[in-house]
């Protein structure tokens, strides 16, 4: 039986506490996998939802628009359109759009500018706030995922891989992810734009190592200009950094560490995290150095030392 319990929005709204699905179920939402760069890789099924579905909920509306171009679906029916869906849309405007799914009956298709909605883009959002309606259907109508096709040619040797999303912005918390990982592989995406600097942050985290990493990258996965790259420590990255790169193209790459490095893995103090943030600040080797030895109560030679070696990493990024 349904209960009361708060919504997102602060204002009640009928739940159930048990989610299930059932092919009678009029609402539905399918999240549909378009391709990520090569057309040829869209699913009959995917078309089909495409044509027949009431709404379109899409990242960018012209961007889905150019996709029902390519596929020849002329013109959505009378009471069809495109919605803009992206990660500005609010708990309370995503509320009223699936009640009224709900009251309406209305199949509705989740699509992302490219691949698997859900992943590392707003339609997770829409698939978490679909529990709360078991009288909607979730239908996943599987395809194209950067993820998959990276996984397929990457060659993890055991099977088993963590994906993170987009590399972390910052430098700092670039360098906090890539202390804090353990034997395996994990993967993320990176944009164009911000490769070279990414580059530059696995550089500075090998540096800290005893041993290399092994990398695998990939460029415009399915496009016309598909590349890869495989290697591992520093020399693989100071090729890459080297190389003349069109910043066009979303990337994927992969981080390997084998068992048996992860114990030779140089342990990270918090003094030592902390003179990083420091030195990355601007602050004077001298004025850091004295700030570290009196917090930590270490000597002062260690700390100043530390922070010049800190100093010259920076200086060659």
């Amino acid at each position: 039986m349904p209960t009361k319990t708060e919504s997102v929005t602060g204002q009640n709204m009928q739940v159930h506490d048990f989610y299930h699905t059932h092919p009678a179920q009029r609402a539905k939402i399918s999240f549909v996998a378009t391709p990520i760069g090569n057309l040829s890789d869209i699913t009959a099924r995917a078309i089909r939802c495409l044509q027949a579905c009431d709404e379109i909920w899409c990242e960018d509306t012209r961007h889905t628009q150019q996709l029902l171009n390519a596929l020849k679906i002329e013109s959505l029916n009378q009471d069809q359109r495109l919605r803009r869906f992206d990660q500005h849309v609010s708990p309370k405007e995503m509320e009223r759009l699936l009640e009224q799914v709900s009251e309406k009956g209305q199949w509705i298709v989740v699509v992302t500018d490219a691949g698997t909605p859900g992943i590392s883009d707003p339609g997770a959002m829409i698939a978490a706030e679909i529990y709360r309606y078991p009288e909607i259907k979730l239908e996943p109508i599987p395809g194209p995922s950067a993820v998959s096709a990276f996984v397929s040619i990457a060659g993890f040797q055991d099977n088993s891989f963590e994906f993170k999303g987009f590399f972390p912005r910052e430098r700092k918390d670039g360098m906090s992810v890539l202390e804090g990982l353990s034997d395996g592989a994990v993967i993320f995406f990176e944009s164009p734009k911000r490769l070279k600097d990414t580059l530059q942050v696995l550089k500075s985290w090998c540096e800290t190592l005893d041993f290399q990493p092994k990398f695998c990258f990939a460029k415009e996965l399915t496009k016309l200009h598909e590349t890869m790259f495989s290697g591992s420590g520093i020399g693989f990255l100071d090729d890459l950094i080297g190389q003349e790169i069109d910043e066009r193209g979303e990337w994927v790459f992969s981080i390997m560490i084998p068992k048996e490095c992860v114990k030779n893995k140089k342990p990270v103090s918090e003094w030592e995290l902390a003179m990083e943030c420091l030195i990355e600040a601007g602050i004077s080797t001298k004025s850091a150095s004295q700030i570290i030895a009196a917090k930590f109560k270490i000597a002062k030679n260690l700390a100043y030392d530390h922070a010049i070696e800190l100093q010259k990493k920076i200086k060659k990024t």
